[in-house]
Order: C-alpha cells, then sequence, then structure tokens
C-alpha cells in the first residue's frame, strides 16, 4: 500500500521570472532516483514519484548526471502518461554521457549502469547533443526549464559556457524546446556573474539561502531581485546536517570532520571561507536545534519552511527516494511554524538580520 497524506492541503504555485510558468513551491528533486547516496530499485522509484504526484507535486527536476542517465529514465517513464500541461520539468547541460567499460560515475550513484560515464562539455555543439539526449530519456519533445549545470568545476568553463553553452540555450529558447533558461550552482559568486548575461530567467541555487546560510542575501539575491530572476533552491538541508547535526553529517558534501575544509577545497562545489571550520557550522545548527526543541519543533521542518519567507524563492527541490519521504516533508511545509519562532532565532543572531521571517 503506497502511503497517502490524509490532510492533503494543496502545494501552492509560483512564478519563474517574467514567464508564464509556475511551478509548485516543492519541487520534486531526483538524484537520489539517480542512487545518490543510496541504490533506489525501480519499483521503490516508481512509488516516490507517483506518492509525489498523488500529494501535489507538479515540478520535477532531473539530470543526466543523476545515475548516468538512470533518473531522467525513471522520470521520464513515469511522466509519459501525464497530461503534459499538468506538470513542470526541469533538467541541465554541461554534461554528456558516454559509454564506458568501467564507470566512476557509479561509484557515487549507486546502483546506476557499470557502462555509463559522464564527461563535462560547456561547448555549443555539447549542449546540443545533451539536450536531444535528454529529451529521448525524458521522452519529452520540450524542456520547461534548462539548467547551465555546475560551471564552476574547472577554471576553464565558465568561459567555455559563456562562448559555447549559454548561446545554445538561447537558440534552444528562441526555439520554443524551452521555456526557461536557468543556471545550477552551489555557489554565490558565479552566479552573480552569469546574472549579467541578461539570459536567464531563475537560478538553482544550491546551499547558499538556507535555515544555516543566508550568505546570498549579500550581492546574489538583490541582483536577481533587479532583474526579475527566480531562485528555486535546492541542498535546503546542506547535506544533512539541518537534519541531524554530528560528525557523521555532511554539509556542502563534505562529511564534517577535522578534514571537512580541506575535503571541501578539493571537491569544487565551492572555495570555503577563512572563517569556516567543521567546528563553526555544527555549533550554528545546534544552536539552531535547540530553538527547534525549546518549540517544540525539528531541525528539518525549520529548514523546509524557512526559505519561502522570501518572495524571490519560486520553489524548493527536496530529493526523496521513498514515498514516507515525500509525505513527511509535505506534512513539513504545510504545518507552519510560529511567528515568534522566527523572530527568536533573528534576535539570537542564528539567521541574518536581512532574512525574511513574515
Amino acid at each position: 500500500m503506497k502511503a497517502s497524506y490524509k490532510n492533503f492541503l494543496m502545494i501552492k504555485k509560483k512564478k519563474i521570472g517574467n514567464l508564464d510558468l509556475f511551478v509548485t513551491e516543492i519541487g520534486m528533486g531526483t538524484a537520489p532516483l539517480g542512487g545518490w547516496p543510496i541504490a533506489v530499485d525501480e519499483k521503490k522509484a516508481l512509488e516516490t514519484l507517483e506518492t509525489a504526484w498523488n500529494n501535489g507535486i507538479r515540478y520535477f527536476d532531473t539530470a543526466p548526471l543523476y545515475g548516468s542517465g538512470m533518473a531522467e529514465l525513471r522520470v521520464g517513464n513515469f511522466l509519459k502518461d501525464k497530461k503534459r500541461e499538468d506538470f513542470v520539468l526541469s533538467s541541465k547541460v554541461g554534461r554528456i554521457i558516454i559509454d564506458t567499460n568501467k564507470s566512476k560515475a557509479a561509484e557515487k550513484f549507486i546502483g546506476s549502469p557499470n557502462d555509463k560515464d559522464f564527461k563535462f562539455d560547456f561547448s555549443y555543439d555539447g549542449v546540443m547533443k545533451s539536450f536531444e539526449d535528454s529529451l529521448n530519456r525524458l521522452q519529452l519533445n520540450k524542456i520547461d526549464i534548462l539548467n547551465l549545470h555546475d560551471p564552476d568545476n574547472h577554471p576553464d568553463h565558465f568561459e567555455q559556457a559563456r562562448s559555447g553553452a549559454i548561446k545554445a540555450m538561447i537558440k534552444l529558447k528562441n526555439e520554443g524546446l524551452v521555456t526557461a533558461l536557468g543556471c545550477g550552482l552551489n555557489q554565490n559568486e558565479m552566479l552573480v556573474e552569469l546574472a549579467k548575461e541578461g539570459c536567464f530567467d531563475c537560478f538553482l541555487l544550491a546551499g547558499r539561502y538556507t535555515l544555516l546560510d543566508q550568505t546570498s542575501l549579500d550581492a546574489l539575491m538583490p541582483i536577481c531581485e533587479s532583474n526579475n530572476i527566480s531562485l528555486i533552491l535546492g541542498g535546503v538541508f546542506n547535506s544533512g546536517i539541518l537534519i541531524n547535526p554530528s560528525p557523521e553529517s555532511y554539509f556542502d558534501y563534505a562529511k564534517l570532520d577535522s578534514n571537512w575544509f580541506d575535503s571541501l577545497t578539493k571537491s569544487l562545489v565551492r572555495k570555503p571561507k577563512d572563517h569556516e571550520s567543521a567546528e563553526f557550522w555544527l555549533n550554528k545548527a545546534n544552536n539552531i536545534k535547540n530553538v527547534c526543541e525549546n518549540f517544540d519543533a525539528t531541525l528539518k521542518k525549520a529548514a523546509i519552511q524557512f526559505p519561502y519567507f522570501n518572495n524571490i524563492v519560486s520553489s524548493c527541490i527536496l530529493g526523496m527516494n521513498s514515498s514516507n519521504q515525500v509525505i513527511e516533508n509535505i506534512e513539513d511545509y504545510n504545518r507552519k511554524l510560529p511567528s515568534n519562532f522566527w523572530q527568536h532565532l533573528k534576535d539570537k543572531k542564528l539567521i541574518d538580520w536581512r532574512s525574511k521571517i513574515n
């Protein structure tokens, strides 16, 4: 028997940029359906997608990276029988799936094909091939939101994307094959530069406007507001620290042990600031957790609810790999915390004073 949400409430929708495109405030993140961080079989993946659909989620985010195409295949098989106008789908470009004898990607995306891997390609032709391959896996003839994916993993990728990938993306939008253009990153700085390109409708920002880290308020959010660029947020749990903070949890995909700073630096997810350390983030997360417990709330619930106060945030993408996770997240989204809880966090300087809380 599939999980169901007995107290179903409609999930709100918000607009993307200046477009006639609306996404549900909760988006279904499909990296877990591609095998990160644990394997998910076909049946469980389908049940998770069905539960999301049956409980009002109409925005699905995926990427070629997730399981070397496996997540896109699974999403495509699920959505093929749905009315096209009833859902919004986003995918990404910047990587091409290739055949291989031994997949390194399969070491990260557990259960994904051992004969498939990826390579970065931010060229014009690379984007066109990536897009066509995604359409085939998704069984669609159009993608609603197309995101430039991780152009910060190599010093040359940003300029390659500007001279190749972005031009291809604009062409796809002009041809009506894409409705909105976006970019998915884990850092603020490059998105500030990309906002100046003048072609993006939204940014998929992971980890920088969360209950724990509001650094996007410094420069990114002001430039997005002035250019009417919507934010879609990923990583609202900051890789797990905002579910259960401990030295065994993760922040920005790096384990919060004594090697956290060096591990994050080497990963190229983003460059940590000098003041950052595992101890710094764990202390902050645990202080917020203590406030949550005093208000009879969970850290996870607060993490889900925090971003929506800011009108520039259109949706939060939550990675889910089971029906129970879907139901729990929707319940946490719907059962609102009191205003004095948020004010207390601000008074204690546990969230940035500029954060919107009502």
